[in-house]
């Protein structure tokens, strides 16, 4: 028999995972009727909360947890200064965790793993950066017994607190303005490995180029160099569109410079759009236009947003627990 988990409660309860969260840590915060009728599903489906992720987090340290998936990535640093920041400002003290185990067999555990080591440090809240977002992975956010806001990520609870940018939006505009400037033939360069913000910049595309009666193209390709370059020039040496939009700058510069060792001028052939606008955009040569995530802006406010969550600034009925932070599109070198 399949073990009843927090996203089969919330579906028998026509409610929302946040909701069953807060009955099962924060019971004072929800109307009687709600959770007297969540309490009774829980009982009859005999579900039984993850104890790793209950943890221990009975004694408060003014700490906030950082859960990220690896530290490789630029934007993750940036990030954190805007959380440091801000988590001064209102007087947190940072604890960064790492999941180093990902690529195991068994990620979901190693994830388990993690956040018993997270709750049971006695933190007071977490930021969780990691847009690998799966049914097990919000299970254990929505039965974390501390504060959780999911920091440049979203999902489709509107109960789980997050901080973003509009993801969809942004592919959809940058797309339908280079519509606008005469092109048609726009590829979308995107991840193999799954990931959320991926999904909706790929969605946003899609809309621009439907609209149009375009046909969209996606380009699935590793998100390591070593790996994406030698896919790079399989394509390349075939053809090449007029634009392509990559969903990160790193794997934008690599196509850049296979796309010059084919002898293919940039812009004046093919135009190459970013979507972080981190160092590797101003280090590529020539220089990469991008959408501009506001990395630091995204951690400040995700600190913010949960500072007042756990600091119960914010009551029941708050509309704001999904944050959206403006963007733009920074133009450089590599368009017309």
């Amino acid at each position: 028999m399949n073990q009843v988990k927090i996203y089969d409660v919330a579906g028998a309860a026509g409610v929302s995972l946040a909701t069953v969260s807060r009955v099962l840590n924060h019971p004072e915060k929800v109307k009687p009727a709600t959770r007297e009728r969540i309490e009774k599903i829980i009982k009859e489906l005999g579900y039984k909360p993850n104890l790793n992720a209950k943890g221990l987090a009975s004694s408060k340290s003014t700490t906030v947890a950082i859960m990220v998936p690896e530290l490789t990535r630029s934007s993750v640093a940036e990030m954190i200064n805007g959380i440091a920041d801000c988590a001064r400002r209102r007087g947190y003290l940072l604890r960064l965790f790492v999941n180093n185990n990902r690529g195991q067999e068994a990620p979901i555990e190693s994830e388990k793993e993690l956040w018993g080591d997270v709750i049971a440090s006695g933190v007071d809240g977490v930021l969780y950066i990691n847009d690998e977002l799966s049914n097990e992975h919000l299970e254990l956010i929505m039965e974390a017994s501390v504060d959780v806001v999911l920091t440049n990520t979203i999902c489709n609870d509107p109960g789980v607190p997050s901080v973003s940018i509009d993801y969809v939006k942004a592919a959809y505009d940058i797309t339908k303005e280079m519509i606008s400037r005469g092109n048609k033939d726009i590829w979308m360069i995107t991840s193999m490995r799954k990931y959320m913000v991926n999904d909706l910049k790929v969605e946003g595309y899609n809309k621009a180029m439907q609209e149009a009666g375009l046909e969209p193209k996606l380009i699935p390709v590793s998100g390591k160099t070593e790996l994406n370059e030698a896919t790079y020039r399989e394509i390349l040496s075939k053809s090449y569109p007029e634009v392509a939009i990559v969903v990160r700058d790193s794997m934008a510069v690599s196509f850049i410079n296979i796309a010059r060792t084919f002898g293919i001028k940039i812009p004046e052939q093919l135009q190459v759009i970013g979507f972080q606008n981190t160092r590797y955009a101003v280090l590529s040569r020539p220089k990469l236009t991008c959408i501009n995530t506001p990395i630091y802006e995204l951690g400040e406010a995700a600190m913010n947003l949960l500072t007042n969550l756990m600091e119960e600034k914010m009551g029941e009925d708050v509309e704001n627990l999904q944050q959206l932070i403006d963007y733009n599109i920074v133009w450089r070198e590599t368009t017309k």
